[in-house]
């Protein structure tokens, strides 16, 4: 989505400014020319073939923005250790951590159906569960929820899922965990960093989560 989005956009400002451009007389000298034209007179392209080169350089670079934020992630999870935490008895949620985060995690089945975004109602429990948790050792403290999917389907789709997904516990824990809409951010993953293989369904399960992560 926000590919598309950047893209979309890239591509709608281009073409606002080669429309306020003067046609040259002659086709072969680029007449008045700005700084835009003369690039596209020297490449040879038409407007169209520079919009859409424009659209595609944005959205390569949200895919690097995005792939940096997947590598920083897979090296900070690394790092991290089975934590015990005397208010978290649920068996469905895990927490690790080192000196800098403390990561809830849930599986997939805890929170949604397959290929859903809405929270089920059994789910209300382990969240707030976490959310408890959380206003009890980090109140006010920055909360990331991390997104992810297993590597079925189109990568993009993947994403979108998992983006929905991360929205749908920010909005309960803002709604129902004493959480401000600013403290918590979204991390869509989609299909990186998973923990288990995706050959098989049990895996693929694995993979199919959602994770709170604290700033200490």
């Amino acid at each position: 989505m926000r590919k598309t989005f950047l893209s979309v956009l890239a591509a709608s400002t281009l073409l606002a400014s080669c429309s306020d451009l003067k046609k040259p007389e002659d086709k072969d000298q680029p007449q008045e020319a700005t700084a835009d034209t003369a690039v596209v007179f020297r490449k040879g392209e038409t407007a169209a073939e520079a919009t859409t080169a424009a659209a595609g350089e944005v959205g390569a670079a949200a895919d690097k923005a995005a792939n940096a934020v997947e590598r920083s992630w897979d090296m900070t999870k690394a790092k991290l250790t089975d934590v015990k935490l005397e208010e978290i008895d649920l068996p469905e949620v895990s927490v690790r951590g080192d000196d800098t985060y403390n990561v809830y995690g849930l599986e997939e089945k805890v929170l949604f159906d397959t290929d859903k975004a809405e929270i089920k109602p059994s789910a209300t429990r382990a969240l707030s569960e976490i959310s408890a948790s959380i206003a009890r050792r980090y109140r006010g403290k920055d909360v990331r929820v991390l997104g992810f999917a297993d590597a079925r389907g189109d990568k993009s789709y993947n994403r979108e899922l998992s983006a929905q997904r991360a929205a749908a516990v920010k909005k309960w824990l803002v709604s129902n965990g004493m959480m401000s809409e600013t403290q918590v951010t979204l991390e869509p993953m989609g299909e990186s960093a998973p923990v288990a293989t995706n050959a098989t369904p049990a895996g693929r399960q694995q993979n199919r989560r959602v994770e709170i992560a604290v700033i200490k």
